[in-house]
């Protein structure tokens, strides 16, 4: 037992160890050099993917690889900080707010944990075990798509578009586009079974989808969306057949075509909005089923419904901020299915629910209002949680309480607004979530496969 900690602690040590002389050396070519800041950046991104993708060569237990990324978000906070000479000139050269590294160390731990297949995919839809290719894809699309998309993008890149700090270019989500391609075809065709009509089709689906990904995220999030996305993607799709893919196509190329041309006119603000709103629907879509987009898209509309009452001045990119609450609460309830290894649909549905009745108390000018957005909010949660499962004794006493838990977020959203938080999203997500972990006792239990 020992020994084989010993040996655990080595390949962590040793990981991390690396890390540190992969971000000194290419701060010291950086200056050596005088590379371009988005050159040795890249180079750190790379090297640091490359090697991820013997993770599951070089680790065993997902504790393992939790350990290296949690001590590797210690060197890059380092490097941020007291190293940022010696550590962080390939990194934070370049003059844009970024923490595309930390959440890199996010997104590998929780492929790896999640490597065979999510529970929800694996033990509840009877799928087989699908192998490496859910963590290889998408590491190996985010670490060379991505820098091939930033160094053609920032060389070559003429039409440009805004996003929420800065700009993208169409030519640069080109080339991501392409290379993820060919990237899915190869690794595809090699770890899987599939056949090649199926690859093709899937190859374009996860090419398309993480091009989207990239052009719609900002801050260094594509590093946590993308290779998160693709997994949800990958893992439900696979095995879907050429039929099934051929419509998640269509329909996908459909939606895709249509916001580029309702959003030709638009501004940079609406069309990052879009964009990020529709790839983050299509994912929760894809993973918990087209019904399970009533709640979230009830929040958003909320949002959309009081701001347009109240013609207020909102801070800047203030709905992409909510965005990003919708992507962690949905975020958490997947990895939550796999941690407890059992369905969290209904408390899903119910914290989307309060936060749609926390949003409207926020904003509200009337009672009313605020009190039919609670009734709205809780019939959307009842689609899941009574209707779908045939009106079931459990499900009526769960929707039933999860009325009180909406009207209590409903009133904290109240309370949120008396003391005049610009931007209360962060707490009425976390607010909401709580609620929903709190009728944990009350959700189905699905067997075990």
């Amino acid at each position: 037992m020992n020994e084989v900690l010993l040996i655990s602690g080595a390949k962590v040590a040793g990981s991390v160890v690396l890390l540190a002389l992969v971000l000194w050396g290419v701060s010291k070519l950086a200056k050596i050099a005088k590379l371009d800041p988005e050159i040795g950046r890249k180079l750190v991104h790379i090297s640091l993917g490359l090697y991820c993708l013997t993770f599951s060569y070089v680790f065993s237990e997902a504790w393992e690889v939790f350990a290296t990324c949690a001590l590797a978000v210690g060197v890059f906070l380092l490097a941020r900080g007291i190293m940022r000479q010696s550590l962080g000139g390939g990194l934070h050269a370049v003059q844009r707010t970024s923490y595309g590294e930390l959440l890199f160390a996010v997104a590998v731990a929780l492929l790896f944990w999640l490597k065979d297949g999510h529970f929800i995919s694996v033990s509840m839809h009877h799928k087989a075990q699908i192998g490496s290719v859910l963590y290889i894809l998408p590491i190996l699309i985010l670490t060379l798509c991505d820098a091939a998309s930033a160094v053609v993008g920032s060389r070559y890149g003429k039409r440009v578009f805004m996003i929420e700090e800065g700009s993208k270019s169409v030519e640069g989500v080109v080339v991501f586009a392409v290379t993820a391609w060919l990237l899915s075809l190869i690794v595809l065709l090699l770890l899987t079974d599939i056949g090649r009509s199926e690859v093709v089709l899937l190859a374009f689906i996860a090419a398309a989808f993480g091009a989207l990904l990239e052009a719609a995220s900002w801050r260094g999030l594509d590093n946590l969306f993308i290779p998160l996305g693709l997994y949800f993607l990958l893992a439900n799709l696979l095995y879907l057949g050429v039929v099934g893919l051929s419509v998640i196509a269509g329909i996908f190329l459909a939606v895709l075509l249509l916001l580029l041309y309702i959003t030709r006119h638009r501004p940079g603000e609406e069309r990052h909005f879009l964009a990020i709103g529709s790839t983050l629907f299509f994912c929760i879509g894809i993973f918990a089923e087209p019904s399970s987009l009533v709640t979230p898209a009830v929040a958003v509309a909320t949002y959309f419904a009081a701001d347009k009452v109240r013609k207020l001045e909102r801070p800047p990119f203030d709905a992409l901020n909510l965005l990003l609450v919708v992507l962690a609460v949905a975020l958490f309830y997947f990895m939550l299915s796999n941690l407890v290894q059992m369905d969290t649909i209904f408390g899903f549905n119910l914290s989307f629910a309060a936060l749609a009745a926390g949003i409207s108390a926020r904003f509200a000018q009337r009672l009313w209002r605020c009190v039919l957005v609670v009734i709205v909010a809780w019939a959307a949660m009842s689609v899941r949680t009574y209707w779908a499962v045939g009106q079931s004794q459990t499900g009526l006493i769960f929707t039933l309480l999860g009325l009180g838990a909406i009207i209590l977020v409903a009133i904290a959203g109240w309370m949120l607004r008396r003391n005049d938080f610009d931007r209360p999203w962060m707490m009425l997500g976390a607010l909401s979530v709580t609620v929903g972990l709190a009728t944990l006792p009350l959700w189905p239990v699905w067997p075990k496969a």
